[in-house]
């Protein structure tokens, strides 16, 4: 991808080395004074200090004192220089934020989208959000230093567009980065939603950062984000963690991906929908049918209400999907060996419980495969992963790759 203007690599005061390193290090460790970054980074004092010197001018780069002294300062990233979008998009809705270069989360909208109306009326829909948050943070800098997207389809990474996507008519090859890019002239990086929110999480936790987890996002569909070492893996053609299709033996319930016994066609919030929705039209379950016959459809907050009421008949079908989706995942597990599986999603929703059966037949199935630091968490990011993970794809490229916004 082109980087429009007014973004451009490290340029001016950020066109070597050092200023490279040093934003870089001042990034990764939050806050760090100036003798430290010399240990760090190998250069001598005289260079950090005329570069330093040189990012606190231009506003890069913020001096405050240390904690409890007077005299010795610390560094930190100017906070206040911009905003980076995160862009998640889901089956039905879409989560628009817009975060500091540190990942934290300043905004967050949701809104409804309908993929039948295509591409371009969706992006009108999300450009038109970005500008209510822009509206809605006036206390500071907006100017948009870069955007991440999430996309619930297979990415080519390199382009910026979906491939072949399941439910989403004219977004095949759709130039999503190309459009931002120009709409917005600054770096847009597009991939799947679910590696955005692996690579938040795999960022964000201090427990995970650098290691190996594998993320995975329970919601319509199912989906999982490998992280290798603290970085994204896509597979060769992007479709890595696609484990929603990968097939449940013995099963031969029909998916619409036009195989039979997908995972994702037994144990997705979907596939339970379709499920409750049948107990209800054949009168099996009266609470089921009763919501049916009010409103005339089924969502997954009238499933979490079912458990909450204790129905037996709802919770023995969630705990047995959870069943199938914990076997499936431990079978992922013998072979990645992660040093942790971090669960996200809707259906997380539907409580311990629900998480605990996940757990367990994950646990079984990878034991003794399996070290006693492994362990299997929710997402303690909620519902925003999937932003704050977008958001910091594009915060942590830039960094990596020396690109750094030197005006704004």
């Amino acid at each position: 991808m082109q980087y429009a203007e007014p973004m451009k690599r490290i340029t001016d005061c950020c066109s070597n080395l050092a200023i490279h390193t040093i934003i870089q290090l001042v990034w990764n460790e939050k806050t760090i004074t100036r003798a430290e970054l010399s240990r760090l980074s190998g250069f001598s004092r005289s260079t950090i200090t005329a570069n330093v010197d040189k990012l606190l001018e231009d506003g890069i780069l913020l001096e405050q004192p240390l904690e409890g002294q007077d005299k010795r300062k610390s560094l930190v990233i100017n906070q206040n220089r911009g905003l980076f979008i995160g862009i998640e998009m889901d089956a039905d809705c879409c989560a628009v934020g817009a975060c500091d270069i540190m990942g934290t989360l300043l905004v967050e909208q949701c809104i409804s989208i309908d993929y039948v109306d295509g591409p371009d009326a969706i992006l009108k829909q999300i450009s038109q959000t970005i500008k209510a948050l822009q509206e809605s943070l006036k206390e500071r800098e907006t100017a948009i230093l870069g955007i991440g997207v999430g996309l619930p389809s297979p990415v080519d990474f390199a382009g910026g567009y979906a491939v072949h996507p399941a439910f989403m008519p004219g977004w095949h090859h759709y130039p999503v980065g190309p459009k931002l890019e120009k709409l917005y002239a600054c770096p847009v990086f597009v991939d799947n939603e679910v590696n955005t929110m692996a690579f938040g999480e795999a960022f964000l936790s201090e427990q995970y950062r650098g290691k190996d987890i594998l993320f995975v996002k329970l919601g319509a569909g199912i989906g999982a984000g490998m992280i290798v070492q603290g970085s994204i893996y896509r597979g060769n053609s992007g479709m890595s963690g696609n484990i929603g299709h990968m097939r449940v033996d013995g099963n031969t319930q029909q998916c619409k991906c036009g195989k039979v016994g997908c995972l994702e066609a037994i144990a997705g919030g979907s596939a339970l929908l379709k499920r409750a929705e049948l107990l209800a039209h054949t009168k099996q379950n009266p609470f089921l049918q009763k919501v049916v016959e009010e409103k005339g459809y089924l969502q997954l907050s009238d499933l979490k209400e079912a458990i909450r009421r204790r129905d037996s008949q709802i919770i023995q079908m969630v705990d047995e999907s959870a069943h199938t989706i914990g076997s499936m995942v431990g079978s992922l597990v013998v072979f990645y060996d992660p040093k942790a599986v971090v669960l996200g999603g809707n259906l997380c929703e539907f409580g311990l419980q629900y998480v605990d059966s996940i757990r367990r037949a994950i646990i079984t199935e990878a034991t003794p495969w399996i070290k006693s630091d492994f362990d299997v968490n929710v997402t303690k990011f909620g519902d925003s992963i999937g932003v704050i993970g977008s958001a910091m794809l594009c915060i942590s490229t830039l960094i990596r790759n020396g690109a750094f916004v030197n005006e704004v």
